[in-house]
């Protein structure tokens, strides 16, 4: 029963991450995090989702896949190369301290975001803005890097930057899957040891889970196509403030 509610977690979070570009590890993290260690759950999220971050920046190609690749490189490269070592140094905090902290700080500016968010589109208040300049790109991609490296939750920080410059639901897609990309490239890398406690069990879930996530992936990348640029945020802003709040009560659970 519990993997089969997994596995709808994942279906559901890779659809939306097909969608908006994000969502997915946030989503899968907290879907295993009830049954396994922080650390573990990490690792073993980051094996899909460096999978479906490859296919986001493959999909809705205008040029050639390494085109594409290289031009938002070259137009986000201080905040693809920030956001790495903000994942270095996410990870290492992920190992040597509690998460429970990282994971309110992380709710709190999730949830003002996302709030805001929500109210700027119905125009009732102003949506958080910042200036689209390479200090800023540097200073989110760095925040972003360690809160992803520590919880594989970057995807707000990444957006307050990308909301600001742009409002191309594509270029926002891609670009901050180039980020989660590298980020796991990081991740898979320096939790290593971790995968070498998983059982054989837990292997078979990781490929499960992985088959079940493409199928979702495209279904949610076709739909993007289908949607508005409103309801792209609104399905932005909601996922984010459900996340918010459980990621928060994670948080205050573990200050308690």
């Amino acid at each position: 029963m519990q993997q089969i509610i997994q596995s709808i977690v994942f279906i559901v979070a890779a659809i939306l991450h097909g969608i908006t570009g994000m969502g997915f590890p946030m989503l899968g993290t907290t879907a295993l995090a009830f049954v396994m260690p922080l650390s573990k759950v990490v690792a073993l999220v980051a094996l899909p989702s460096l999978l479906m971050s490859l296919l986001v920046l493959c999909s809705n190609n205008k040029k050639s896949f390494w085109q594409e690749i290289v031009y938002y490189l070259k137009t986000y490269q201080l905040l693809a190369i920030s956001s790495v070592i903000g994942s270095i140094l996410g990870v290492k905090l992920l190992l040597v301290l509690p998460i429970s902290w990282l994971f309110v700080l992380m709710a709190s500016v999730t949830l003002y975001y996302s709030l805001n968010g929500l109210l700027g589109i119905y125009k009732k208040t102003k949506t958080i803005q910042v200036v689209a300049n390479s200090k800023n790109m540097i200073i989110f991609g760095l925040l972003a890097g360690i809160i992803g490296g520590a919880t594989n939750a970057m995807s707000p920080i990444l957006l307050i930057f990308l909301f600001s410059e742009t409002d191309d639901k594509n270029r926002i897609a891609k670009a901050s899957n180039l980020c989660y990309l590298l980020a796991k490239i990081v991740q898979i890398y320096m939790l290593k040891d971790q995968y070498l406690l998983l059982n054989n069990r837990e292997y078979g879930l990781i490929f499960l889970l992985t088959i079940l996530s493409i199928i979702g992936l495209y279904i949610g990348i076709w739909l993007r196509n289908k949607i508005s640029e409103t309801v792209f945020k609104q399905l932005v802003f909601g996922i984010l403030f459900i996340l918010a709040l459980k990621i928060g009560y994670n948080g205050f659970v573990g200050v308690l």
